[in-house]
């Protein structure tokens, strides 16, 4: 029997009235990095609390205290209260704020779910549970919501909440930017034509068009694990005797182990997708409020040989460093190609690494705590990994979305030759 989730009620946090708008119906055009992702699935993540060891905050209360921290700390996010729109007149699509209408959906729900069953190690990702725990605001049509949020109560105890924003409107630093915010508000209470048919926006499913099931497993690196490949390209001189940086390292471990779990031994080329922050490298400076895409595409390949080879990761590393330098020299260089070198990518030869060891996934409390498990739900590519940091100092989490018929060959690869023993603990 599939897992539950009701919904309870649904209400809508006001933009509050105050919030100065240029003029009634304000609109904010895309930038050029916002509008690539127009077309493609929202971000969903997913943050689980387990019950505490005492009497707990009742629902009510945690409801109140989230909608009412959301209500304060909005009016620095406001394009987040806004509707996504095409405008067929000048042919782009830009946030509108419509005065006394600017909210976002705010949903309560509660959940038949044992909550130790998505948190316990040693199982499979529930997917279908852990999307029923976050909001769903994709459209086949503009206009869309730019973000939602659901809060869900477990039967048996423990509290999720989803939130669901569109790509369109933040990178992933804005996102946690904000998500941060209402954390610490929440825990003190207590342009361009991007799509071929817009508005309709036909947002893709590439789970659904996968030929075998994706399995997705979460690994957590503790800290000397994570230090150990580094330490070993700086012995060896790679990038010049520097260490490489910690995304850089264990992007290239996931880029490697996925290419020698799908066997690409041959000499065709293996393709790695990430995305690299331009906050610091733009002309003029980008404000430390901006909460908007900043991010430039960078996309690297290697020989499956060269990849798969005993030199796979030194490999890997120096090839996402290049490409990261680049992106300093020139963040908008290359943007126009992004979208057709993306989609001239053979099937199958793609490998996505999203997220960043940075990301302060465990550092977002709303008042009862850190979270036993934080879960990107919208992971649906054969070959894909993402990163935040880990629930401990210094550790890192690695999630990943691989054919059910090559996770054992990857997470052996993934976890062994990385760790050779060394502490990672692995969930399902």
């Amino acid at each position: 029997m599939p897992p539950t989730v009701r919904t309870r009620n649904t209400f809508a946090v006001q933009l509050p009235a105050g919030v100065p708008l240029r003029e009634p119906g304000e609109s904010i055009p895309l930038s050029p990095f916002d509008a690539y992702w127009v077309a493609l699935p929202p971000v969903r993540r997913v943050f689980l609390f387990g019950p505490p060891p005492g009497p707990g905050i009742p629902f009510a209360e945690v409801v109140r205290a989230l909608a009412c921290s959301l209500e304060r700390v909005i009016p620095a996010f406001h394009p987040f209260a806004g509707v996504l729109t095409y405008s067929p007149e000048s042919r782009a699509v830009s946030i509108v704020l419509q005065e006394g209408a600017c909210s976002v959906a705010f949903v309560e729900a509660e959940a038949d779910i044992k909550f130790e069953r998505l948190v316990e190690e040693g199982t499979e990702h529930d997917e279908d549970a852990l999307l029923q725990l976050v909001p769903d605001i994709k459209r086949d049509e503009l206009p869309a919501p730019v973000m939602a949020v659901q809060v869900t109560e477990f039967v048996g105890g423990g509290v999720a909440v989803g939130v669901t924003v569109h790509h369109a409107v933040a990178d992933g630093r804005g996102l946690w930017a904000f998500l941060e915010m209402w954390a610490a508000a929440a825990g003190v209470q207590g342009g361009g034509r991007v799509a071929p048919d817009l508005p309709i926006i036909r947002q893709q499913n590439p789970a659904a068009e996968q030929g075998s099931p994706l399995s997705r497993r979460t690994f957590t690196f503790a800290a000397p694990t994570v230090r150990l490949p580094k330490q070993r390209l700086t012995v060896a001189g790679t990038g010049g005797g520097k260490a490489p940086s910690t995304f850089a390292s264990l992007a290239a471990h996931g880029w490697v182990s996925i290419a020698r779990a799908k066997g690409f031994t041959d000499d065709a080329l293996v393709f790695a997708f990430f995305l690299a922050n331009c906050r610091a490298h733009m002309s003029p400076p980008v404000p430390g409020a901006y909460s908007g895409n900043c991010v430039a595409g960078c996309l690297v390949s290697l020989r499956g040989s060269e990849l798969t080879g005993p030199s796979g990761h030194a490999r890997a590393v120096q090839a996402i460093a290049e490409a990261v330098t680049e992106v300093k020299r020139d963040p908008l260089g290359d943007s126009t190609n992004w979208r057709s070198k993306f989609a001239a990518i053979p099937a199958g030869r793609a490998v996505i690494l999203a997220g960043s060891p940075w990301f302060p996934a465990y550092g977002v409390d709303f008042g009862f705590g850190k979270p036993a498990r934080v879960e990107l739900a919208s992971m649906n590519h054969d070959g894909e990994m993402v990163l935040v940091a880990g629930r401990e100092a210094g550790s890192v989490q690695a999630s990943v979305a691989i054919t059910q018929d090559k996770m054992t060959a990857f997470r052996d690869m993934f976890v062994l030759d990385c760790t050779h023993a060394m502490a990672v603990t692995e969930s399902h």
